[in-house]
C-alpha cells in the first residue's frame, strides 16, 4: 500500500550547511535502500518532511525519526494513501526555505514564524495539498537552473 506523510519537527540543535548535507546523504542511501520517495524543507529551526512509500517502511521510518536525538517536537500533518508519488523523482530533495516562502506556500501570506504557519495548517488540514504543489514547482524550478 503506497502512503505518503508529511510531518515537521523542530531541530534540537544548531544545522549548518555540513550537517544538513549529511541528514541529506543519510537519507538518499537509506531511502533507495527502502523505496521511499520524498522532500526535506527546512526553515527556521524546522524540517518539514514529506515521505512516500510503502506503509509498513514509512511506519518503520517515522518511528526511527521520532527517536533520532536531532528532532524534537515531531507534528504528522498528513498520512494518507496516495495513487502515485509526487517526488517520485527524488530519494530526497531538498529545499531551504524561509517563512515568506512557507506561508506563501500555504495561503498564509502575513505569517509571521514558522512555529505559527505549522499551527495553522495542522489545524487546517485542506492547505496540505496547495503546500505540497508548491513545494514540488520550487525543487523543479530549482533543478532546472
Amino acid at each position: 500500500m503506497l502512503s505518503q506523510i508529511i510531518y515537521s519537527s523542530n531541530a534540537t540543535q544548531s544545522m549548518d550547511s555540513n550537517e544538513l548535507e549529511r541528514i541529506l546523504n543519510d537519507a538518499r542511501i537509506g531511502n533507495e535502500a527502502r523505496n521511499v520517495t520524498g522532500a526535506l524543507v527546512y526553515v527556521g529551526g524546522v524540517f518539514l518532511q514529506v515521505l512516500e512509500g510503502e506503509r509498513v517502511v514509512l511506519d518503520e521510518l517515522v518511528a526511527s525519526i521520532r527517536n533520532d536525538g536531532r528532532h524534537g517536537a515531531m507534528k504528522v500533518f498528513h498520512d494518507a494513501e496516495i495513487s502515485q508519488r509526487a517526488f517520485s523523482e527524488w530519494r530526497m530533495a531538498y529545499l531551504s526555505s524561509d517563512i515568506e516562502d512557507m506561508a506563501r506556500w500555504a495561503g498564509l501570506e502575513g505569517t509571521e514564524s514558522i512555529d505559527e504557519l505549522l499551527d495553522q495548517v495542522h489545524r487546517d488540514k485542506q492547505r496540505v495539498p496547495r503546500i505540497l504543489v508548491s513545494i514540488v514547482n520550487a525543487i523543479a524550478a530549482k533543478s532546472k537552473r
